[in-house]
């Protein structure tokens, strides 16, 4: 799998926390009650993160289709990850069987 380069960012790309949670904190990434984080070609969680490769724009769709490598806790996986635009704001990450809806963090 080949990490998606600089000239294939998505329009996704930011700082996000779930959507309906108070008490978010956008000025870290990667901890409990910290923001999650779609830097050029990687997805960073909670304890967890992933390099996204192959993207695929999907016409009308607003969003990205890519493979994902992801690592947390130990364990080592291989996804299939998209991130698309959400009607309310922000973006929906669906993955293996579920969704969730990210909110931009504000601009700092």
């Amino acid at each position: 799998m080949r990490p998606v380069n600089e000239a294939a960012q998505t329009p996704h790309d930011g700082l996000y926390y779930p959507a309906g949670v108070e008490h978010w904190d956008c000025e870290i990434v990667g901890m409990d009650g910290g923001a999650l984080a779609v830097p050029g070609g990687r997805f960073e969680g909670v304890e967890n993160s992933g390099t996204l490769a192959n993207p695929v724009n999907l016409r009308d769709m607003q969003a990205t289709l890519c493979d994902a490598a992801c690592t947390g806790e130990g364990v080592v996986s291989q996804e299939r990850f998209m991130l698309m635009q959400a009607a309310q704001g922000g973006i929906w990450v669906i993955l293996g069987g579920w969704a969730t809806r990210l909110v931009r963090c504000p601009a700092g």
